[in-house]
Formats: C-alpha cells, sequence, structure tokens
C-alpha cells in the first residue's frame, strides 16, 4: 500500500489540528514499514512555506526533516508534470492538489493500492465522484481547522 500525503494533512499533524490524530496513524505505518508514504515537492513546498509563515523556516524544516526519519519519500514530479496540468485544466484544483492527484494516480496504475490523504480541502469535492480518482481520495477530516 502507498499513500501520498497532501500539504493540508502534513499541516494538520505537524501543528495539532483537528484529524492530527488520524494522520499520525497513517505516519506510524509508514514508520512501520506497512505503508509506504510520498509527498510530491510542489506539496512539500506548500507544507514549508505555511509551516514557516505559521511558525519559521527553521520549525518548517525540522518538521520535514522528522517526516523523513518517519520514512516519507519525496516524490519528483518531473514525470507527472504534464498529468497535473490536464487535471488542473478540466477541474478547479490548486497546482499543489493538481500535482498530488497526478503523483496518486501515476503511482497507482489501476492497482487501487493507493490514498491520497486529504483533508477537508473542497478542491477535491468534484473529483471524489468520478470513477477515475474517487477511489484515490481518503479524507482524514471533514472540516479545516
Amino acid at each position: 500500500m502507498k499513500v501520498l500525503f497532501d500539504a493540508e494533512a502534513l499541516v494538520a499533524f505537524a501543528f495539532d489540528e483537528p484529524g492530527a490524530d488520524a494522520v499520525e496513524d497513517v505516519l506510524d505505518d509508514v514508520y512501520n514499514g506497512d505503508v509506504n508514504g510520498y509527498v510530491t515537492t510542489v506539496n512539500l513546498a506548500e507544507f514549508r512555506y505555511v509551516a514557516a509563515r505559521l511558525r519559521s523556516a527553521e520549525r518548517a524544516d525540522a518538521h520535514i526533516a522528522h517526516l523523513e526519519r518517519m520514512g516519507v519519500v519525496t516524490y519528483g514530479i518531473d514525470d507527472v508534470w504534464k498529468r497535473a496540468s490536464d487535471l488542473k485544466t478540466e477541474y478547479t484544483l490548486s497546482l499543489g492538489d493538481a500535482y498530488a492527484l497526478a503523483a496518486a494516480k501515476e503511482e497507482d496504475a489501476g492497482k487501487s493500492e493507493v490514498v491520497l490523504l486529504v483533508g477537508a480541502d473542497d478542491d477535491y469535492d468534484e473529483l471524489e465522484d468520478t470513477e477515475e480518482f474517487g477511489h484515490l481520495i481518503e479524507r482524514f477530516r471533514e472540516v479545516s481547522d
């Protein structure tokens, strides 16, 4: 099983927002080797600037180092840029969300062994009802902090 983390999930975990415990459970699975965890470089950049604004760049970097020690791997986006662009064209996703979903779709390859862990972000609402993407999306919370 593979899980890709949206920036919202990482922010919730780092700053103990609602749903942080659900994200922590998944991160524990990554740490224990039960799940392979990934975050795209775009989503990591999104997490870093949000965390830096909330606290500091140093604190953000410390959180990223902690995620890496837990086993979360940075997912390079070079191979999914075109799919992310297509998603951004067709749906009202943020660029980070488009990359996260493109990476999840790439890793899934029709096997239904990938989850994109997202929060209450309404960017994914329209996609949850599609056959192509609905099975990839898993929410760790229904309401944002």
